[in-house]
């Protein structure tokens, strides 16, 4: 014996409730707000990985020796310049700019600069600044 299922009348296909409607709607508007989010995020990441290095730059100039000659302050200040500006630029290797930052991290944390980190944090400036296509200051 084959059971097959008749349709009564008035039971083909029905529209959705309006809830369910509006529900798919709002989560629509909140893709499309999640998704516009996400792009302005991608496009601002330089902004601010620059904003970012240039706080922790000019942290680490407060906390250099008081001792220090100022023509060496000076040639710092341009390095650190030269990297910030061309991390803003987009030129600069993100991989070498973490060890930069975590350099400048750590001196900053400690609250004054050591001559080793000084030396470190001079040589990786430099060596960023001239990769990038920045210019190392006379």
């Amino acid at each position: 014996m084959e059971l097959r299922a008749t349709a009564s009348p008035g039971t083909g296909p029905q529209r959705a409730p309006v809830r369910r409607r509006w529900a798919a709607i709002a989560g629509g508007v909140v893709v499309a707000a999640l998704l516009l989010a996400l792009i302005a995020g991608v496009l601002s990441a330089r902004r601010v990985l620059s904003w970012g290095l240039r706080r922790i730059t000019a942290r680490v100039m407060t906390v250099l020796p008081a001792d220090l000659p100022p023509a060496r302050r000076e040639e710092l200040r341009r390095r650190l310049d030269c990297v910030v500006a061309e991390a803003e630029a987009g030129c600069a290797d993100e991989r070498r700019l973490g060890e930069l930052a975590r350099a400048c991290s750590e001196a900053a944390a400690a609250g004054r600069v050591s001559p080793q980190a000084l030396d470190q944090i001079e040589l990786l400036a430099g060596a960023l600044c001239v990769s990038s296509g920045g210019t190392l200051p006379n």
